[in-house]
């Protein structure tokens, strides 16, 4: 068992709180906020027929996750294949609840990689980035990836080198809908995909503009 109670939290979700994994560099561990869910494993606003019928259990969306990538695996088996989410590796037992392993993905550094949110917050975003975006969601349609919202910080950016990296989507994947017609349907998924792409790349081009926009007010002061 591993235990995580001691440890810094490096990272927060909407639900989860992730750790590194104390025995490996190359894995992070993602385990249930105690606080998101009741004595249950429900989401307390869960309640009657929902409840009943559709529980929403702490660990739906580790089975959701893990689904998504062991299909995507089972397509894409190549030794150094990179795929658009971070690989999944299985649950393990830890002293405050099971957790879901999963791949630390990391800069030439070792660093934790910045989201898209955090590198519009800090100006890191460039022009360039823009292409690579773009073809980001084009390998998220061609391989019938699911996601299921528009949060900015769900991507993160990985450096390979000094305008090259790639992409990746790392958090709340996988089919979410109770009848899983994205599931069923690749050209389905796909619009559902373009209208996140469109999203993404406004936010991108927005902040970029104003990035420019107040580097042209500091040239012409």
């Amino acid at each position: 068992m591993l235990v995580l109670s001691d440890k810094p939290i490096i990272a927060k979700g909407k639900n989860q709180y992730v750790y590194e994994h104390p025995h490996n560099p190359s894995r992070l561990v993602k385990v249930p906020q105690p606080h998101a869910f009741d004595a249950e494993g429900h989401k307390p606003n869960t309640k009657g027929i929902a409840r009943r019928f559709r529980p929403a259990t702490m660990y739906k969306g580790f089975l959701r996750e893990f689904r998504q990538y062991l299909e995507l695996k089972s397509r894409r088996q190549e030794p150094d294949d990179v795929l658009p989410i971070c690989e999944v590796h299985g649950t393990t037992p830890t002293d405050i609840g099971l957790g879901l392993v999963y791949e630390r993905v990391a800069d030439p550094d070792g660093a934790l990689p910045p989201s898209l949110g955090e590198m519009i917050k800090t100006e890191r975003l460039e022009p360039w980035h823009l292409p690579i975006l773009n073809a980001f969601f084009d390998d998220l349609i061609e391989n019938h990836v699911m996601i299921s919202n528009d949060n900015l910080d769900n991507v993160i950016f990985q450096t390979y080198g000094p305008r090259q990296g790639r992409f990746v989507w790392i958090d709340s994947f996988g089919c979410k809908q109770a009848i899983p017609l994205k599931k069923w349907s690749k050209q389905l998924n796909a619009r559902s995909l373009n209208r996140y792409r469109a999203f993404f790349v406004n936010q991108a081009e927005a902040a970029l503009n104003v990035q420019k926009t107040g580097a042209d007010a500091v040239l012409k002061a």
